[in-house]
C-alpha cells in the first residue's frame, strides 16, 4: 500500500474515470503517462481499481455495514474507508482485474497466412494476409492501428470504447462485429456485421453506420458505398464476391492470399470485374482469370504480373 494521499487521491479518481464508458484517448494518454510515472502509482491504482470492482469486498463490507450499529451514514464511501485488511486483499484481486486490461503487442501475418487471435478482454480479431495490427489496452480505453492489411473484429462489450485507428480516420465501438480494410493506396473500407460504430475522419466528420452499412475513409472524407447482407467477410471463409469492382480489387486481395507477390499494371487494374473467386488457391484463380478477362499473366523474378492484353498464341 501507498500512504501518500495525494497518490492515493490520484488514485481514486482514475479508478472513477475508469467506470465510466465515455473515456477518449486524451484521458487514456493521461492516464498511462501517469501510470508510467512511478511504482507507487500503479500499486495505488491497483489497490483502488481492486475496491472498485471487487464483488467480494463490496459484499464484505455491505456485512461489516449491517453489523455495526451505525446512528448515521457514513461521511465517505466505504471503499476510500475500507480497512487496511480489505486493501491489502484488493491488491490481490486487482492482480486478476487489471492484468488483462494491460494488453499491448503488436500482431503481424505474413504473406498467405490468415491468423485469429483472442484478446485478454474476450474480443477476437482474425487478420487477413501480410497483415500488422498493434493493441493497446488500459483499464480506461482499448485502441488498435491497423498499420497494413485487413482484420475483421468480434469486440466484446465490457463498458470501454474500442478504438481503431485505420490512417484515413477512426472506427469507435463498444462491442459489435465489423471488418476494416486498409489498402496499400491508403484508403480503408468498413464493413459493419452487427451492432454500431462511429468513423470520424481526422478532420471531424462523423457517421454512425448500422449493420449491413459499408463506407470508404479516403482524403480525409467518408463516402458510403455498397450495402453488404453478409454475416460476416467472404475473406474469412477463403473467398472475394466481387460486385461493382475492379481486377485491381480482385487482386489485391489474391495477393494477400499468395505466397509470392502479386501485382497488376494499370490499365488491367481499372477491368471491371464480378464473380465469386477462391482466394485459398491463388494460381488457379489467377489461371481463371487470365482466360476470363483481356490480360495475362506473367512470372518475373519472385513476382507474379498480371499485365493488360492476351497472351498472343505462339505461331512457330
Amino acid at each position: 500500500m501507498t500512504n501518500d494521499k495525494r497518490i492515493m487521491a490520484e488514485a481514486a479518481a482514475w479508478a472513477d474515470r475508469a467506470s465510466h464508458p465515455d473515456a477518449d484517448l486524451d484521458d487514456a494518454a493521461a492516464f498511462e503517462s501517469w501510470m508510467n510515472a512511478s511504482p507507487a502509482h500503479r500499486a495505488a491504482f491497483a489497490e483502488m481499481i481492486g475496491l472498485w470492482r471487487s464483488d467480494a469486498l463490496s459484499q464484505a463490507a455491505a456485512e461489516v455495514e449491517q453489523r455495526a450499529d451505525l446512528r448515521r451514514p457514513l461521511r465517505v464511501p466505504w471503499r476510500l474507508a475500507a480497512p487496511s485488511a480489505l486493501a491489502m486483499a484488493a491488491v490481490c484481486i486487482a492482480a486478476v482485474l487489471v492484468a488483462p486490461w494491460m494488453d499491448h503487442r503488436t500482431l503481424e501475418t505474413r504473406r498467405g497466412e490468415t491468423r485469429t487471435v483472442a484478446l485478454a478482454d474476450g474480443t477476437s480479431i482474425r487478420l487477413n494476409g501480410d497483415a500488422r495490427l498493434s493493441i493497446r489496452q488500459s483499464p480506461l480505453w482499448r485502441a488498435a492501428t491497423l498499420e497494413r492489411g485487413e482484420a475483421w473484429f468480434e469486440v466484446r462489450h465490457d463498458g470501454r470504447p474500442f478504438v481503431i485507428d485505420a490512417g484515413e480516420g477512426e472506427v469507435r465501438v463498444m462491442g459489435t462485429a465489423f471488418n476494416v480494410d486498409r489498402m496499400a493506396c491508403g484508403r480503408a473500407e468498413v464493413t459493419l456485421y452487427r451492432g454500431a460504430v462511429r468513423l470520424r475522419t481526422r478532420g471531424g466528420q462523423i457517421l454512425d453506420l448500422e449493420p449491413g452499412d459499408r463506407a470508404m475513409l479516403e482524403h480525409g472524407r467518408i463516402r458510403p458505398t455498397t450495402h453488404s447482407l453478409s454475416t460476416r467477410p467472404d475473406w474469412t471463409d477463403g473467398w472475394f464476391d466481387a460486385e461493382e469492382t475492379t481486377l485491381g480489387r480482385l487482386v489485391a486481395e489474391i495477393d494477400r492470399f499468395s505466397r509470392t507477390p502479386v501485382v497488376i499494371d494499370g490499365q488491367a487494374s481499372r477491368i471491371p470485374v464480378s464473380g465469386r473467386f477462391r482466394l485459398t488457391d491463388p494460381p488457379a484463380t489467377l489461371a481463371l482469370i487470365e482466360r476470363a478477362y483481356d490480360v495475362r499473366i506473367d512470372t518475373t523474378g519472385e513476382t507474379i504480373v498480371v499485365r493488360s492484353g492476351s497472351r498472343q498464341p505462339d505461331r512457330r
